[in-house]
């Protein structure tokens, strides 16, 4: 090889270090440009308080949001080529982030487990698509103004002042919110849609929070024994799926930590397929679990004031339950946390193993992983008083 062509192949060599890396680089998917209140950040297995000080700071994918009490918070989506997309994050809600791109396309996934989001998306390009995920409902947009409310019992209202929202539930039944036409999804039922005056979905939105809170309360007792038993059946196998997601983080941490990547190899091709098991069994799993952990999580806020307190089973009582989930809320946080970090270190794997470029689907739509569980049937079935308004 002679001078010359030694030159040129170090500085394609070097630049591919370059291209390489920074395509390997994390970028933020929003940014926070307002806080108030108490917000959590849970990011990489850590709990993290955010502060006023904290305006500015980046959200990544798998970061997740918690609003207290008295929390608010408003994040700018910085992932689409089309700024000004802001979520307005209200009190008592959670939430993450699970950003995919694909073949130039860019998908943003909004799981949102309790609370409520207002979102006013920018209009996208043709190539990028914006969805909210709740454990029952998916709502997919392009443009628009539009809110999610999550109530107590786990009914979902979507409303929109501009635009349209399409919405899909786990039954694939599609109604389409927009003004003048709000879209309910109630526990075990099918989406409806019930047309108002345009102008009055917010009215509409704060009539339907207090009529749902209203009608929870009558039959506070039935959702506490639907919810409490379906998390007592989901425990098990979380936490079975937890403890074989750690015999294989180090070997996650060792090569998907974005400092340790070099480029494509089999090497990684390798390290997927040896911890593809543990992540296609935690994936089967989370999406019920952390559902029905933070449903439950909204129903100890209220049992705390006396509502919704009754016998579970013979000798159990709803009592004895939310004293022994209070006990072990804090450490089921620390381990969702500590999966969601795990997620993002096999999906850096995953991203490197593809020979075919630096795309990185989405953890819950990656077709290797199988059938995505989310809303499977993971609503517990109660007939509750006064349904119906």
């Amino acid at each position: 090889m002679n001078k010359k062509n030694r030159i040129l192949t170090v500085f394609f060599a070097v630049l591919l270090c370059f291209v390489t890396a920074a395509a390997f680089a994390a970028d933020p998917v929003g940014q926070i440009v307002y806080i108030e209140g108490i917000v959590d950040l849970q990011r990489d297995g850590e709990i993290l308080e955010l502060w006023d000080s904290d305006i500015g700071l980046e959200i990544y994918n798998y970061d997740l949001i918690e609003t207290g009490y008295d929390g608010f918070v408003e994040i700018e989506v910085v992932s689409h080529k089309t700024r000004g997309t802001l979520i307005k994050v209200e009190n008592d809600t959670a939430f993450y982030f699970d950003t995919a791109k694909m073949g130039g396309s860019s998908k943003t996934n909004l799981t949102m487990m309790s609370g409520s989001l207002a979102l006013k998306v920018q209009k996208l390009t043709g190539n990028e698509e914006l969805n909210v995920r709740t454990e029952s409902t998916v709502m997919g947009v392009r443009g628009t103004d539009f809110s999610v409310q999550r109530a107590p019992e786990g009914s979902v209202l979507v409303t929109c002042v501009e635009g349209k929202v399409a919405c899909e539930d786990d039954r694939k039944m599609e109604r389409f919110a927009m003004p003048g036409s709000v879209v309910e999804k109630r526990s075990g039922s099918s989406l409806s849609r019930v047309d108002i005056d345009v102008g009055d979905e917010n009215l509409y939105g704060a009539y339907w929070t207090n009529k749902r809170e209203e009608i929870f309360r009558s039959g506070a007792d039935t959702f506490v024994k639907g919810y409490s038993a379906q998390y007592t059946n989901y425990l098990p196998r979380f936490l079975e799926a937890y403890d074989n997601l750690l015999a294989v983080k180090s070997q996650l941490e060792t090569y998907g930590l974005e400092e340790n990547q070099s480029g494509f190899s089999s090497k990684m091709i390798t390290v997927k397929a040896e911890t593809s098991d543990e992540m296609i069994m935690m994936r089967s799993i989370l999406p019920l679990f952390e559902h029905s952990f933070y449903a439950v999580q909204v129903l100890e806020k209220y049992h705390k004031q006396g509502i919704g307190r009754t016998m579970i089973e013979r000798n159990y009582s709803s009592d004895d339950f939310f004293d022994e989930f209070s006990g072990r809320k804090l450490e089921i946080k620390n381990k969702l946390a500590d999966v969601r970090y795990c997620i993002k270190l096999y999906m850096n794997i995953s991203r490197a193993a593809n020979p075919g470029g630096f795309d990185s689907p989405s953890f819950f739509d990656d077709m290797m992983m199988g059938p995505n569980p989310l809303g499977a049937g993971s609503m517990p079935q109660a007939n509750i008083p006064g349904g119906k308004f």
